[in-house]
């Protein structure tokens, strides 16, 4: 019998909904529409590609239909990347060399293709139980990517405070910021930071970079945010890679609970990979009309690759404050012209954040109580997973700098 009459005689007789908590699939149609009943939480990965599966679902429990495309490509990463990943493979032949990436998994087993609804619920509860609970899956990450719409938004400060923000919240250690602005970025400097990431050594081999080499090209601030930036090098864009950037990010959301990216405004060819795998895309805009055009724009394109379920988001920055607004302040006509809503307006405090910068400090640091530091705590409050922010961030006292 073919393979494609027997996923067609695939049996119906499902277990209860909701029997497999949550299951990622690369399978035909005809599986997938019998398995989503019985699932708390499915994903079709049919629509993705292997390495941004990989970045998304890998850690979980994923469902590989043996003959789908990008099947093998899909299992060789996970063995490769997310050892961790609970996978069911669907086969009635498997070859000798996915046998041998699947014993390199924390926990799998292999189905024929004939198997039930019933039989993969169970083998997904088996291996629930069998595999090791892993501290930092990707589940339990969040990972938010900041882009500007025009030049000169101020995207990096934005995303080094959203950074600082979220670590004062959950404590020191635990948030990463990612530069992946690798040609000309400004986080090291802005921070004082060393640029640690050697970004030839990771796109020739990503596959080699694990939590230990990770470390090594982290550089942390003493407020207990991670840094991950790479020197200055006008061939850096030529040089990255999709895998490599893929990579980086993969054992970063398993090393750190929170990580904040500082995307480039110009796309390269790793951006809608990242972009559709992060769980939240801030767009930073200024309130011209240029720039508003250009964010609706971008916000638009990101939307289709996204989905309507996982919206990015408009943020409007270098605003003026609030008591120096005047009565035609035009936000309103703004999400009218561009037929969307403008989620988060950030005030300007551009005398805080030069002394800031010069001083190698978040803006926070240097004078809490900015109008900017409001707005941004604010801003990731707003964007933070439910049940995160419970109370309001502390103020560090900082004491004054010498002049």
């Amino acid at each position: 019998m073919s393979a494609l009459a027997q996923r067609a005689e695939i049996p119906a007789a499902a277990p209860e909904p909701g029997t497999v908590p949550a299951l990622a699939a690369l399978a035909g149609p005809v599986r997938v529409d019998v398995l989503k009943p019985v699932c708390a939480a499915f994903h079709d990965l049919s629509q993705m590609a292997p390495p941004d599966a990989v970045l998304r679902h890998g850690g979980g429990l994923i469902l590989i239909e043996q003959g789908a495309a990008g099947w093998d490509q899909l299992l060789l990463m996970l063995a490769v990347e997310r050892p961790s990943t609970a996978v069911i493979v669907l086969s009635d032949q498997l070859p000798a060399h996915m046998v041998r990436a699947l014993s390199k998994l924390d926990a799998w087993d292999v189905l024929p293709m004939s198997a039930s609804v019933g039989d993969i619920a169970e083998a997904a509860e088996r291996l629930s139980e069998q595999r090791p609970a892993e501290k930092d899956e990707p589940g339990s990450s969040v990972c938010w990517a900041f882009r500007g719409a025009v030049g000169g938004a101020g995207v990096s400060t934005l995303a080094i405070e959203s950074a600082f923000a979220l670590a004062r919240v959950v404590g020191p250690g635990k948030v990463c910021l990612v530069d992946l602005n690798l040609a000309d970025g400004m986080t090291a400097s802005f921070l004082e930071a060393v640029p640690k990431l050697d970004l030839a050594a990771l796109s020739n081999a990503p596959e080699r970079l694990d939590a230990r080499l990770l470390a090594a090209w982290c550089w942390q601030h003493e407020d207990g945010v991670s840094i991950i930036a790479a020197p200055r090098n006008p061939e850096a864009d030529a040089l990255a890679n999709e895998a490599a950037v893929l990579r980086l990010l993969d054992v970063a959301c398993a090393a750190f609970p929170f990580v904040i990216l500082d995307m480039p405004r110009h796309m390269m060819p790793w951006t809608k990979p990242v972009l559709a795998a992060v769980d939240q895309v801030i767009i930073v805009s200024e309130l011209t009309v240029p720039s508003l055009h250009a964010a609706a724009d971008m916000c638009r394109d990101i939307d289709v690759l996204r989905g309507e379920a996982n919206k990015s988001h408009l943020v409007l920055n270098r605003m003026f404050k609030k008591q120096q607004f005047r009565a035609g302040f035009p936000v309103e006509k703004a999400e009218q012209a561009i037929e969307r809503k403008i989620d988060i307006t950030i005030t300007s405090d551009w005398d805080a954040a030069r002394t800031a910068v010069n001083l190698g400090r978040p803006i926070a640091d240097v004078k809490p109580k900015s109008p900017l530091v409001s707005d941004v705590d604010q801003m990731v409050r707003q964007f933070a997973p439910e049940g995160l922010m419970v109370a309001p961030a502390p103020q560090k006292k900082v004491k004054k700098a010498r002049r």
